[in-house]
């Protein structure tokens, strides 16, 4: 930042008049402040001041620079101001990408609460059922289930999930029920799908000896949704794969079975990531980490 020195010094000494009040503003030399001069002089290939053994006078050259560099650094200040402003002010806006599922269960009700707290900062929420790229699409943090694979982003674990099998009486009522995983290849199941992701197969880990099993399954309806793969799940259309947290109420009040309960995926984590820059405005950290409090919260209580 030589330059941006340079520059400073320059207009410190057109201010006050001479070399030495100049340095006395900056806490510098007088020397200092001479030599910071003529660099700037080499780099521009302008005189910038006419010496004489007794005073300094700026060159008509000079003034006019002066003007320029005046009102440039003047703007790059108030750039600052504006940057550290929006580090520390819990204003501006906040963008964020997640699935639908986690946003009916735990994100919309926290951006409530949160707004209650913080009226100055606005949302935008992407429900995306897909892996969006934060960089291109301006977001500011986004909800990822599973591990990371890009390693440029930032990421904190906000839970620990498993999905369970499941399916309403009624549809249970329709079929021979399952004794094992493999029994589930004949049976109607609602898979979530999208474009580039396999939706042939369910993995599925016993927790009580540890085996873990892909099991082919026949697709009956798919979505890139879980909320309509809930929904068919409760209409009676078929077995779904789907978050212990969404489905522990309808499996209270008997609205959904847990099938093969032994059976569930293997616990992975659900994770609030953004992109890997050193400076973060406070909202959006602070937001990150309500939202991790908020979800513990919810859960413990059973909600």
């Amino acid at each position: 930042m030589k330059n941006l020195d340079d520059l400073e010094a320059f207009v410190r000494v057109v201010d006050s008049g001479d070399f030495s009040s100049a340095a006395r503003s900056l806490n510098v030399t007088a020397g200092a402040v001479s030599k910071q001069i003529r660099r700037l002089e080499s780099s521009l290939g302008a005189t910038l001041f006419e010496r004489s053994t007794r005073r300094i006078r700026v060159t008509d050259e000079g003034l006019q620079i002066y003007e320029c560099v005046k009102r440039g650094l003047s703007n790059l200040h108030e750039a600052y101001s504006i940057a550290e402003q929006g580090r520390q002010s819990l204003s501006g806006n906040i963008a964020i990408s997640s699935p639908t599922t986690f946003n009916n269960y735990f994100l919309i009700e926290a951006i409530e609460c949160f707004k209650q707290q913080h009226p100055e900062v606005s949302f935008y929420l992407d429900s995306a059922n897909r892996v969006v790229d934060i960089y291109s699409e301006g977001i500011d943090l986004a909800i990822r289930s599973g591990q990371l694979s890009d390693s440029q982003l930032v990421a904190r674990k906000v839970l620990e999930q498993h999905r369970v099998l499941v399916c309403s009486p009624s549809y249970l009522a329709k079929i021979s029920p399952p004794t094992h995983v493999q029994d589930l290849s004949a049976l109607n199941s609602l898979v979530f799908a999208y474009p580039g992701y396999n939706s042939a197969f369910w993995t599925l880990e016993n927790t009580e000896n540890g085996e873990v099993r892909r099991v082919p399954v026949k697709k009956a309806m798919s979505a890139d949704d879980g909320m309509t793969l809930l929904h068919w799940a409760l209409q009676g259309h078929g077995i779904a794969l789907r978050e212990s947290w969404s489905v522990q109420k309808h499996l209270t009040n008997g609205e959904l079975i847990n099938l093969l309960p032994q059976w569930h995926e293997p616990i992975s984590p659900i994770q609030i990531v953004r992109t890997g820059r050193n400076s973060v405005p406070i909202r959006i950290s602070m937001f990150a980490n309500f939202l991790i409090e908020f979800c513990q919260n919810k859960l413990n209580k059973g909600e």
